[in-house]
């Protein structure tokens, strides 16, 4: 019993983490109509510039996140001003590759930055545990959840009750229409890839302290969000949060009493499975909306 504690409580956090990254290409996807394969380095970069702050400059560990999360922002907006904008009337695929371009680019500023060497990065929650009913949470795992949730909650206000979410959903609906009544399309991408950005940044902070910080953290976190985004339909915030936890519970569940070894094949595996039964996604929950 306390195995399938200490799993369903791993499964839960982890769900959180791919909601966030989840939700940074639901974001873009809907603002520009571009998925951003340099997500999984941003993740990668969010982890590293908090070491930095935290570790390198002696920030306390919050102000050093908090510091993180806006410098992640203004990354955003600088891979939109030089990977979105100067292709933004040339086809979607273009951009596409423009990101992977940018991903490289990523990498090899990391690897320059900080080397090849893991680095760890401290917990705000420290390293203690919960005990229920004989299993150990860590706090960190139970901090990832709060934070996810609270992320998710502040997302869905934003979308529904501010002018950007409005003018998001009207370009997700009707470009075109979008932008003949108005929409500033420059400005609201701007602000897409900032937030995606920052979401990948909080992602990594949150994962960070719970293993070592290495060039690939971030890359097999984008490939399983993305798995749960498609799973969710890629059309809604509630489905891609969905899809997130799905993922996350069958990978940690299935992981830990089947084949533990082959666990991280697990969301590939279930992403072929939808991609071959049902192409929409199992939770396509209003697909023009968020």
């Amino acid at each position: 019993m306390d195995k399938f504690i200490a799993l369903t409580a791993g499964g839960i956090a982890l769900g959180a983490v791919l909601a966030l990254v989840a939700l940074g290409f639901l974001v873009l996807y809907k603002a520009t109509g571009v998925i951003n394969f340099a997500h999984g380095d941003l993740i990668t970069l969010g982890a590293y510039i908090g070491v930095w702050t935290v570790a390198d400059l002696g920030l306390p560990t919050i102000p050093g996140y908090v510091l993180t999360i806006v410098l992640m922002g203004l990354i955003g907006v600088l891979i939109e001003r030089v990977a979105h904008a100067p292709l933004r009337k040339r086809p979607a695929m273009v951009v596409v590759i423009a990101t992977l371009a940018a991903a490289i680019v990523i990498r090899g500023f990391i690897s320059v930055w900080q080397g090849a060497t893991p680095r760890a990065l401290d917990s705000p929650v420290g390293g203690g545990v919960l005990r229920v009913a004989g299993a150990n949470i860590a706090y960190q795992r139970i901090l990832i959840l709060i934070v996810g949730a609270i992320a998710v909650i502040a997302l869905l206000m934003v979308f529904q009750r501010t002018a950007f979410g409005r003018q998001v959903r009207a370009l997700a609906a009707d470009p075109e229409t979008a932008q003949l009544m108005g929409v500033r399309t420059k400005y609201v991408a701007m602000a897409s890839f900032a937030m995606s950005a920052m979401l990948a940044g909080l992602a990594g902070l949150l994962v960070a302290p719970l293993g070592a910080v290495e060039l690939n953290f971030g890359f097999g976190l984008m490939i399983t969000a993305f798995a749960a985004a498609v799973l969710g339909g890629f059309g809604s915030l509630g489905g891609v949060v969905a899809g997130a936890m799905v993922i996350g519970i069958v990978q940690q569940l299935v992981g830990g009493y089947v084949l533990p070894e082959y666990a991280a094949t697990y969301p590939a595996i279930v992403l072929f499975i939808v991609i071959a039964l049902r192409p929409q996604g199992l939770f396509d929950l209003a697909r023009s909306r968020l």
